[in-house]
């Protein structure tokens, strides 16, 4: 992976998470009562993917063009463990929709 596809790719991921994380957010009304503590923790580990990949890609991008060779694995290891943590978390958030809302009263 060139280093250019890198950063496109991760700018491609952190954008998709804001936004899943944005409307999970507005969603957080409609979670069932006995669920609410798992989401809010889900949510946050989102945030802190989030938090990781812009923080890496900062990193990365300060490493000269001439030794991306040398951490190119790096980085696409860290770019593979962040999708998978990202396909953890979102869908056990997601779950917590799935459980019966809070009931009105």
């Amino acid at each position: 992976m060139k280093k250019e596809e890198f950063k496109q790719k991760t700018n491609e991921v952190i954008d998709e998470l804001a936004e899943a994380i944005s409307k999970l957010e507005a969603r957080a009304g409609e979670i069932a009562e006995d669920a609410r503590e798992d989401y809010k923790e889900q949510l946050h580990k989102l945030r802190e993917l989030r938090d990781s990949l812009t923080s890496k890609l900062e990193e990365y991008d300060k490493v000269a063009n001439s030794k991306w060779d040398v951490v190119k694995e790096s980085a696409g290891n860290f770019f593979a463990s962040v999708a998978d943590a990202w396909k953890e978390n979102f869908g056990k958030v997601s779950d917590a929709f799935k459980k019966e809302p809070p009931q009105e009263r």
